[in-house]
């Protein structure tokens, strides 16, 4: 896998080869041969797409979903012709393990590369708002495949060169209480967030949107990455006589709560109504016993199972043909691996449209793309100048999690 090799300059190594087979021609005397027939016709350069992900936390599938997404999209087009005449896409994987200081640092090494177009984020959005200041400083798109967090998109910043293909928490966290709402009558939630910009982020919708959505939220709780009990929060939604809880964390966490939950007598038992880092993960080995004694529902914008989109069903094949799972229900994390398998052929669009490897011409050329009939959706206008968020509330469905791995969509 590419993640675990240096990816600036891959061009050096090219170099590298060219001067070594020079020297073997000139030391066998074929110089004057060489001369004749003028050199061979050289593999037109890749245009290269980044990736940063946590691959070295070991409960996160996200990142292996995605890439699988990137993968299957770019073989696609490279079979096609690829892009700028003939030029194959490539892809350079970076490992943030979950750290907003080596996702900066990776994002600044990748957008060094040499006709690298853009970088893809992952799951963390707080790695991605600490990746925010570099893009627009060294001028190249960053694109939230994953993560949700509204100041991805919603800063000041112009011309802003970061867009999603992604769920938006403004309307990703108010479906959630819609849903406590709706399906579990809750009129009073809790609410427990990661101390993070995706927490502050999911405050900020709790905020702004509860009255209007009929809910009310009298505690708010906060815990920190790491925390080995939610037990403590968990008792202060109980006491305030709360009728569900909207939970925001990854697998780690939810395995805790879920665990936590399922060990009150039954009638103790708030439903949940997850954010979908949870579901990015492992959770269900984290957790297998305890997750049928829960009702817990997991926000997604995508699902392979019983889809009919001719590029839903197309990526799922590709991925049942170059891994060992059997069934397009069997895929972990799939909203990453559909989100960035149209992204990268948004991308291909961009450049077919800038005509330019140029970071900035493809950022210009991301608000002006015609229509996609994608995986996840059909975009009209995937990007505008106005709007950097190619997804809507539209997308949005609740699946529940089974023992054995599977996102099931629920009504």
């Amino acid at each position: 896998m590419n993640h675990h090799t240096p990816v600036h300059h891959p061009e050096r190594i090219l170099t590298i080869r060219a001067r070594h087979g020079l020297a073997c021609l000139l030391s066998a005397g074929m110089f004057q041969a060489l001369a004749q027939s003028g050199p061979e016709p050289a593999n037109p350069p890749p245009v290269w797409i980044g990736f940063d992900d946590a691959y070295g936390l070991k409960t996160n599938t996200s990142a292996t979903a995605i890439e699988w997404g990137i993968k299957a999209a770019m073989e696609e087009i490279n079979a096609a012709g690829g892009v700028l005449n003939g030029r194959p896409l490539k892809l350079l994987t970076t490992d943030n393990k979950g750290l907003t200081a080596r996702g900066k640092d990776n994002f600044i090494e990748l957008a060094g590369t040499k006709d690298l177009i853009a970088v893809l984020g992952g799951k963390y959005s707080p790695v991605i708002v600490e990746m925010l200041p570099e893009a627009q400083r060294l001028q190249v798109p960053l694109i939230s495949v994953w993560g949700s967090a509204d100041p991805i998109t919603d800063h000041d910043q112009t011309p802003s060169y970061t867009f999603r293909v992604s769920l938006k928490d403004a309307w990703g966290v108010e479906a959630m209480m819609k849903r406590l709402s709706s399906k579990y009558s809750a009129r009073q939630a809790c609410a427990i967030l990661p101390n993070t910009a995706w927490g502050r982020s999911a405050e900020r919708v709790i905020q702004e949107k509860s009255v209007s959505n009929h809910i009310r939220f009298p505690v708010v709780r906060w815990y920190n990455w790491g925390d080995a009990s939610l037990k403590v929060h968990y008792q202060a939604c109980l006491d305030s006589r709360t009728q569900g809880l909207l939970l925001v964390g990854n697998e780690k966490e939810a395995a805790v709560m879920i665990k936590e939950i399922a060990a009150q007598p039954p009638n103790l038992r708030l439903p949940v109504v997850s954010h979908w880092g949870a579901a990015g993960g492992t959770l269900h080995e984290l957790a297998t016993a305890e997750l049928p004694l829960v009702r817990i529902d997991f926000i997604q914008t995508f699902s392979f199972i019983r889809n009919k989109r001719p590029r839903a069903q197309y990526l799922a094949d590709w991925i049942l043909k170059n891994t060992e799972l059997k069934s397009s229900s069997d895929i972990p994390s799939p909203v990453g691996a559909a989100h960035a398998y149209d992204t990268v052929h948004l991308l291909a669009s961009a450049l077919k449209l800038g005509q330019s490897t140029d970071p900035r011409q493809i950022r210009n050329a991301l608000e002006r793309l015609p229509a996609f009939h994608g995986a996840v959706r059909h975009y009209a206008r995937p990007f505008t100048s106005q709007r950097h968020d190619a997804l809507d509330k539209s997308q949005v469905l609740f699946v529940k999690l089974t023992p054995t791995g599977q996102l099931i969509p629920q009504d």
